[in-house]
């Protein structure tokens, strides 16, 4: 004849592998200790990230018994007595068993009787749905802890190629840059070669605070503090940048029109926005092979600085536009990483800020961002 406590742990077993939650196997736990160990009542008690304590799971208890909350120190003996307490005269009887696994501590089941205490049969039985679910946790928070790394795994390669599409941006027009002084020199132009060494110094210092990015990020380290700018500055300097994104394109785009108006100063990171806004003209520039006009519009708006950056190009179908912001979306075949945008929207969103989007396809499109006022 089969044993009754293994029977009850083999289908206590079952339903814990089947639970999609650490509450779930929880509840089962509470239910298990009344309808199987026989207690009057039981509470599990569950010990979350700040090191503080909660029921968290309970049957036959009073409502401020499955409500209590308390430190993690508390766990043992006299919190069962002081839960037992509360629950009036109720339980003459209250017993603590401790779930740990692996090393870990994560939580209590409290079982309580009105008479009689738990016999010792019960205990045992109840000790052994205890180790299970603390089994179970232990599983699932090793599991949660292998995905953590896994999205940072991720995220860093997310990173690293997005940051490499940034490099790409800013490295196109240092390389004309170097052309340029190149000829100055031969021409005997002392201003342009002076010219073209402030921009190649300009371009080059973005590079760096790109590539510092990733070292940071890497590093897990803070990233630097935010620098109260003026928006037109920062947008100027990305048109600088992205100009000679027009030459590799043969001059078949017509200008880069700047309507600047007398946005509020902001808090940023100067390199990181500059980024931002050298993709989205680039992207612009791409949109219009056969030529085309990128109008950078500034304003005060919403208690803040915004900007668009707009083109009369053939504009995005509805399909496109739904998906455009996604990782790894891309219209550009090889030629695109489909980050581009996505570290424009991960960017406006540490500032703060928004980014919109509207086009119509033969309508052109335009990117809205705004980022609030600096305080």
């Amino acid at each position: 004849m089969p044993n009754p406590t293994v029977s009850v742990l083999l289908r206590f077993t079952r339903l814990v592998v089947e639970a999609d939650t650490q509450d779930e196997i929880l509840q089962l736990l509470a239910e298990a200790a009344v309808e199987e160990v026989g207690a009057d009542g039981a509470a599990v008690v569950r010990i979350v990230e700040d090191g503080t304590g909660e029921v968290v799971a309970s049957r036959g208890v009073t409502r401020a018994v499955a409500s209590w909350k308390g430190e993690a120190d508390d766990i043992g003996p006299g919190l069962g007595e002081q839960l037992r307490a509360a629950c009036g005269s109720r339980f003459k009887h209250a017993l603590v068993l401790v779930m740990a696994s692996g090393g870990g501590l994560y939580g209590a089941l409290i079982l309580f009787a009105k008479s009689a205490p738990v016999p010792d049969g019960g205990i045992e039985l109840a000790q052994g749905l205890v180790d299970l679910a603390a089994l179970a946790l232990n599983k699932s928070a090793r599991l949660a802890q292998l995905q953590r790394a896994y999205a940072a795994l991720r995220a860093l390669g997310q990173m690293a190629a997005g940051i490499s599409h940034d490099l790409m941006n800013l490295l196109s027009p240092v390389s004309l840059y170097v052309q340029f002084v190149e000829r100055s020199n031969t021409q005997s132009n002392p201003a342009g070669v002076a010219e073209g060494v402030a921009e190649l110094r300009q371009g080059l210092r973005r590079c760096v605070e790109t590539v510092d990015r990733l070292r940071t990020f890497s590093k897990q380290m803070p990233d630097a503090s935010p620098r109260t700018e003026d928006l037109n500055h920062l947008a100027h300097e990305a048109v600088d940048l992205a100009k000679p994104r027009m030459a590799s394109r043969g001059g078949r785009l017509n200008k880069i029109k700047e309507e600047f108006g007398s946005p509020p100063p902001v808090s940023v990171r100067s390199g990181e926005v500059v980024s931002a806004l050298v993709n989205l003209i680039v992207n612009a520039i791409d949109a219009m092979p056969n030529g085309g006009t990128v109008t950078l519009r500034t304003r005060a708006a919403r208690d803040g600085a915004e900007i668009d950056i707009e083109d009369d190009g053939p504009g995005m179908p509805k399909e496109v536009a739904d998906r455009i912001f996604e990782p790894f979306f891309t219209t550009k075949g090889d030629a695109g990483t489909g980050l581009g945008l996505a570290m424009v929207v991960d960017c406006v969103q540490r500032h703060g800020g928004t980014l919109a989007l509207a086009t119509k396809p033969g309508h052109g499109t335009k990117f809205t961002l705004w980022i609030p006022a600096a305080s």
